[in-house]
């Protein structure tokens, strides 16, 4: 096999992928806007939408945060609020740079807002 053959083999081979690749892939409107959604007549699916799309984004529910079951026990949920709280804790992560103290300050907060959500989900 000459060096001429394995040009036009690996020519041919990705021709074919992106033929295959184009034609089973979705036909997208590359002209309408992305975040544009049809809209409804019905007055109550207009209402819908203007709600959801004013709502603000939500974060993970607390217990994938801390990584326990929804109907996890008290004593789950303190044992993985510790165990996350000292993997993150930015003192631990002081030595490491500026980034990952920051990216583990982010992470502390939000184990933290975690926890006070599975405290008040469990009083009530």
């Amino acid at each position: 096999m000459t060096a001429v053959d394995i040009i036009v083999i690996a020519a041919g081979l990705l021709f074919g992928y992106r033929l295959v690749s184009n034609y089973l892939s979705p036909t997208v409107d590359k002209s309408a806007p992305r975040n544009e959604r049809p809209q409804s007549d019905s007055p109550r699916q207009q209402t819908w939408e203007r709600n959801w799309e004013s709502a603000e984004p939500r974060g993970p529910a607390w217990f994938e945060t801390l990584g326990v079951p929804e109907n996890a026990d008290q004593a789950e949920i303190d044992r993985a609020y510790r165990l996350k709280i000292s993997q993150y804790h930015p003192d631990k992560v002081a030595q490491m740079g500026e980034d990952i103290r920051r990216m583990a300050e982010a992470k502390t907060k939000e184990i933290n807002a975690a926890y006070e959500a599975a405290m008040k989900s469990r009083r009530r």
